[in-house]
């Protein structure tokens, strides 16, 4: 592992969890996290104050845009 995160740098949990760094500037790390069941996502986020909806990241396209094609 190195000093610092790299993009793409994928983390997998003992509950099944997959963390994967999606960005990282100025000293920010941002990640995107897969549970694999419903419960330990409400479990992850019981203490935190859910803020609404993040208009960027609500604005992205759809995970279909970067599944590669069956035709291609």
């Amino acid at each position: 592992m190195s000093d610092y995160p790299e993009i793409g740098e994928q983390y997998s949990y003992p509950d099944g969890t997959i963390e994967v760094v999606f960005a990282v500037e100025d000293g920010t790390v941002l990640t995107v996290r897969e549970y694999p069941e419903q419960e330990l996502f409400d479990s992850a986020v019981a203490d935190a104050r859910q803020e609404g909806i993040n208009e960027e990241v609500a604005n992205l396209p759809s995970v279909d845009a970067f599944t590669p094609d069956d035709e291609g």
